[in-house]
């Protein structure tokens, strides 16, 4: 908390990163209403969920493009006009619920998150320039902790402002194109500070991406090796498959709750809940970075997460109250919150800047490849048979808890 009062570059950019956060926070959830109001179809919600996951596809090309940026303030400005601008125009068609309109605004949503993950990455040779090394866990932790803060914060301004206007998803796009505004407004005052080390196009020519990927993937390996003292290939299998689950969760609760009854409330709120639940256990998780579960490795890791989560998918598969389900998604969250600080102040301690964007991106990408696969897969399944979802879940898990043991 303390750097974000005394370090006037990491205050702006965190501001901006809120704001940023809140619009697309705000706007997905109301997308997820959007389908299954507009529709009342399991497959369009299930199409819905995929579509909020295809931009991670697109990660590793992204980030070399953002590292390869001439004038990185420049376009880290014009990526937060475009983003106004296309939900602006979100606004005047969304009210229609026509296929047509549905996969217009599903293509504007793609194109807007791979316009935030190419931000974040112009960013991140900023972050690692303006922040002392010994900061950076401490800077990527509050950072963390103001994602997930603005993420819950931005779902629920979403639900209270459809209740408030009747579902009138035209106004929320609106407000949701201000939010993207506010955040580029909040980069002027320092947009002369971030013109530095600007990428020359000699020394940056056009490479294959395969090229690009096989000196990252070694440097990622070595440090992982080094760091961790676990077979990578391993890690990353277990990680892959975890992540299919977590990242699956939200999907399969967004169908799972159109029939089931949470408190006797809307499907909007219920919507909600989970999302509050998931982000209260990460952000509990960046409150809490000295506890006992932030001693543990990766690998120990893994294999609690995965466990819980073998008693969430029980819990569901056996009919329990869908609050029991909940408990063991939140205490899951929480332990999957102690891990990102630590991979990213690894990062940020020992990659170059003039390749960071790119290395970043390319192991978000390796950690979070499962997860559009797993959102489609459990999307689908769900929209077919809800028990079958949940044995598929539960077994799984049980599949991580046994890689997990094998590697100790």
């Amino acid at each position: 908390m303390n750097l974000l009062f005394k370090n006037r570059i990491y205050r702006y950019l965190s501001l901006s990163r809120f704001f940023n956060t809140m619009g697309s926070a705000l706007y997905n959830i109301v997308f997820i209403v959007y389908a299954a109001n507009c529709f009342h179809s399991n497959l369009i919600v299930g199409i819905a969920n995929i579509i909020l996951v295809i931009p991670s596809l697109f990660t590793v090309f992204v980030g070399i493009k953002a590292d390869n940026t001439i004038n990185k303030n420049k376009y880290l400005i014009l990526c937060g006009f475009i983003q106004a601008i296309l939900f602006t125009l979100v606004a005047l068609i969304i009210n229609q619920a026509t296929l047509f309109i549905f996969s217009s605004v599903s293509l504007i949503n793609i194109i807007s998150d791979i316009l935030s993950d190419y931000s974040n990455g112009l960013k991140m040779p900023m972050i690692q320039r303006h922040i002392a090394q010994k900061d950076l866990i401490e800077a990527y932790s509050f950072t963390q902790l103001i994602t997930f803060i603005c993420s819950l914060s931005g779902q629920a301004i979403g639900i209270w402002l459809l209740t408030l206007s009747n579902n009138d998803f035209s106004k929320v796009a609106l407000i949701n194109a201000l939010s993207f505004l506010i955040s580029v407004g909040l980069l002027f005052p320092i947009v002369k500070k971030l013109d530095y080390n600007k990428v020359s196009r000699d020394s940056h020519r056009p490479k294959s991406l395969i090229k690009e990927i096989i000196p990252i993937f070694t440097q990622i390996k070595g440090l992982f090796d080094q760091s961790t003292h676990s077979h990578f290939i391993h890690l990353l299998i277990a990680v892959l498959l975890l992540n299919a689950l977590g990242g699956s969760t939200t999907a399969i609760y967004n169908i799972f709750l159109l029939k089931e009854n949470l408190f006797n409330l809307s499907y909007s709120q219920a919507l909600l809940v989970v999302e509050a639940v998931t982000v209260s256990g990460i952000l509990l998780a960046s409150l809490r970075p000295y506890d006992y579960f932030s001693q543990l490795s990766i690998g120990q890791l893994l294999k609690v997460t995965a466990t819980i989560f073998i008693l969430m998918g029980l819990a569901n598969f056996l009919h329990l109250p869908v609050i029991v389900g909940l408990f063991f998604l939140t205490f899951a969250a929480y332990l999957s919150g102690k891990i990102n600080p630590k991979i990213n102040a690894l990062l940020l301690s020992r990659v170059p800047s003039h390749v960071l964007a790119r290395t970043s991106n390319f192991l978000s990408l390796l950690f979070t490849l499962s997860i559009p696969l797993g959102t489609g897969i459990y999307s689908l399944i769900s929209a077919w048979n809800m028990s079958m979802t949940w044995l598929l879940f539960t077994s799984t898990a049980g599949l991580i808890t046994l890689l997990s043991i094998s590697k100790e």
